[in-house]
């Protein structure tokens, strides 16, 4: 592997407007996997699968997954993406979400519908002091 196919730590980090320490944190947690590129200043290296990975977490994140629930699909399609119990398995994990996504809009609408009537409610009292 050459050099320009590995990424520098803060070169992942800008390319995805993150910070070091979220990358670092990934590690951590299993999620990615360094490479040292420089013995002496310990200086992380990441692969052009790393970077992928980070921008399937960065993906999961937004759609609101839990590092759990992106670690697990991540896995299951690296381990076998053409298998059937890892598609079924993943496509379970997006339909919890669907499902908590319809709850979380149906509570906001609520929200929202109390709000129009208090915010209507205020203006006829509004109205009827002047």
């Amino acid at each position: 592997m050459s050099a320009e196919d590995l990424f520098s730590i803060s070169a992942l980090a800008s390319m995805f407007d993150v910070s070091s320490r979220t990358i670092r944190y990934y590690e951590e947690v299993g999620m990615l996997t360094s490479e040292t590129r420089d013995r002496l200043t310990k200086q992380r290296s990441y692969t052009n699968q790393e970077r992928r990975r980070l921008k399937l977490i960065l993906r999961g994140k937004k759609l609101g997954f839990s590092l759990q629930e992106i670690k697990e699909m991540i896995e299951l399609y690296e381990a076998n993406p053409e298998g059937l119990e890892e598609k079924k398995r993943i496509i379970q994990h997006a339909d919890r979400k669907i499902h908590e996504m319809n709850e979380q809009i149906l509570q906001l609408q609520m929200l929202r519908d109390e709000l129009i009537v208090h915010k209507e409610r205020y203006l006829q009292n509004s109205d009827s002091k002047k």
